[in-house]
């Protein structure tokens, strides 16, 4: 039993690789296997993978006709459908995507891991395992969409940082940009960690050399400059420059930052996420937030650079993810790096020899809280995380079908001709009809700022009719306004359903339990 014992430990360094790519595909295949979609856009991110071998960069989107996408629109997730291009071709799209999406999520797992054990932190591998089994976070991950891309390249970035790799930080921020509209953050956590060394430095050596020359001997300063040289390479060596650049400011900052929710109903991942219940969601990982900052408290020293970084990256998420819950997928991992680094720094302050002597002289009492808390751990534990496992599963069960308006798609596929426009009941079906019947154009889609932006008395107008509250002349404004001879009305939109089974400009060409397909009548009948 020694031996082998001694043989798994001289091997862990791969045994440890081999049982977390299994454990991830393992558990991401499980995942993906229910033949669900918790977001529609992942239809959009398929029939895109779909569209670029036929028509190369999409500088232009006219399948959305009341968008400002529609004559200048750029891909923030190029790379992401470049990657999806041989899986949704070659294999059933769906299949081939949710494929393609496991071996994503066990290369972050991968690379979370590897860049922990490279940094030296002691336990990495069950850091990784902790995200494995954080069910907010595996739920986003699990999506078919891109920020397990923005991930890799941002943790990526973060290693090349802390190990001053400038040639590899300057090609990975550089080529962030095509892989995500979020790629600003390596930019700001670069400028971040400068802005935290230089400090550093300047204090300590007590303020004897001015500012500036201390600034210019800092390699974390360089390395800045190298990101953010990298950045701007990306956006300007770029198929979809310039246009790009103004993209970027509606993703960023009018979608990311601003955001219209309290004027325009948008997304509900872009409403706050409650903090209690993103405590209770995440509870190991909160349960580990409050044993990293009751170490800092009890054994306190000057932190390092790597740990104050950590910090703001953590401070930074969980402030975005209070605002949007969709962060949610930067915050966990963000905050497992933070107590990954803090208890680090902290491990000489509580060794394993130095706790097992305070035990065997600590009082009875104390001997007795430590032995009744582990004990509940070991029972909570699992408990939690089966919990949670049931919950993720719960609800991936509760997305929506990959079948989703299969006999309204095909019915939209064969009739519509290509180019012509169909009036649809909610921005948020626009991904799932895009998948279905791509030759058709549609009113709004990804997201409703993209509309609001364009015309907001024509998004007024939109809404006014997909909500039943224009009840007379909808058929008008249809055929008129937005151009439509089809209106496909989900069956859910009972309201909207309601107003157009009275008005007499319509005639139903389509129905199932899932939608219903009208007519609209020409002006002259």
């Amino acid at each position: 039993m020694h031996t082998f014992l001694r043989t798994i430990k001289s091997h862990w360094w791969y045994l440890s690789f081999i049982v977390l790519i299994a454990g991830s595909v393992a558990w991401c295949t499980y995942i993906q296997s229910i033949p669900t979609f918790p977001d529609p856009d992942s239809f959009y991110h398929i029939e895109m993978s779909r569209l670029i071998p036929e028509q190369g960069v999409i500088k232009t989107f006219p399948w959305l006709q009341f968008s400002v996408l529609k004559d200048s629109y750029t891909n923030q997730h190029f790379l992401y459908h470049l990657f999806l291009i041989p899986f949704t071709h070659l294999m059933n799209p769906v299949q081939g995507a949710k494929l393609a999406q496991v071996i994503l999520n066990t290369a972050f797992i991968i690379l979370f891991y590897g860049m922990l054990r490279r940094l030296r932190v002691p336990g990495a591998f069950w850091f990784a395992i902790l995200l494995l089994v954080t069910t907010p976070f595996m739920f986003r991950l699990n999506l078919i969409k891109a920020p397990v891309v923005s991930l890799l390249f941002l943790f990526f970035g973060l290693y090349c940082l802390f190990r001053y790799k400038y040639v590899a930080l300057f090609f990975t921020a550089a080529t962030y940009v095509w892989a995500y509209g979020g790629f600003i953050l390596l930019a700001v956590f670069a400028g971040a960690y400068a802005l935290i060394s230089v400090l550093m430095d300047w204090f300590r050596r007590g303020n004897t050399q001015p500012f500036s020359v201390v600034a210019r001997n800092s390699k974390e300063l360089r390395m800045f400059f190298v990101t953010a040289g990298g950045t701007l390479a990306g956006v300007l060596i770029n198929p979809q420059f310039p246009q790009n650049i103004l993209f970027y400011w509606r993703q960023l900052v009018a979608i990311g930052i601003v955001n219209y929710q309290d004027i325009i109903s948008v997304g509900g991942e872009w409403y706050p996420y409650n903090p209690v219940n993103l405590g209770s969601d995440a509870l190991l990982v909160t349960m580990l937030i409050v044993i990293a900052l009751t170490v800092m408290i009890v054994y306190w020293k000057r932190p390092s650079r790597r740990q104050l970084l950590a910090t703001f990256i953590f401070v930074f998420f969980l402030a975005f993810t209070l605002k949007s819950r969709r962060y949610v997928e930067y915050y966990v991992p963000a905050a497992v790096l933070w107590i990954a680094l803090t208890l680090q720094h902290y491990a000489g302050s509580f060794s394993r020899d130095r706790l097992w002597r305070w035990f065997q002289t600590a009082a009875r009492q104390y001997k007795a809280a430590v032995l009744i808390m582990s004990a509940y751990l070991l029972i909570m534990l699992p408990m939690v995380i089966a919990k949670d496992t049931k919950k993720l599963s719960t609800d991936y069960h509760n997305g929506i079908s990959v079948t989703r308006f299969a006999g309204a798609g095909a019915w939209l596929a064969q009739h519509v001709q290509p180019g012509e426009i169909v009036f649809h009941s909610s921005w948020d079906e626009f991904p799932i009809l895009f998948y279905r019947s791509p030759q058709a154009y549609y009113i709004s889609g990804l997201d409703p700022t993209f509309s609001y932006e364009y015309d907001p008395v024509i998004w007024d107008t939109i809404v006014n009719i997909t909500t039943g509250q224009q009840r007379e002349g909808v058929s008008e404004s249809i055929r008129d306004t937005f151009h439509a001879r089809y209106v496909f009305v989900e069956a859910n939109h009972t309201a909207m359903n309601r107003v157009v089974e009275r008005d007499g400009g319509f005639y139903r060409v389509y129905e199932d339990d899932e939608a219903t397909i009208y007519g609209v009548k020409p002006a002259d009948i």
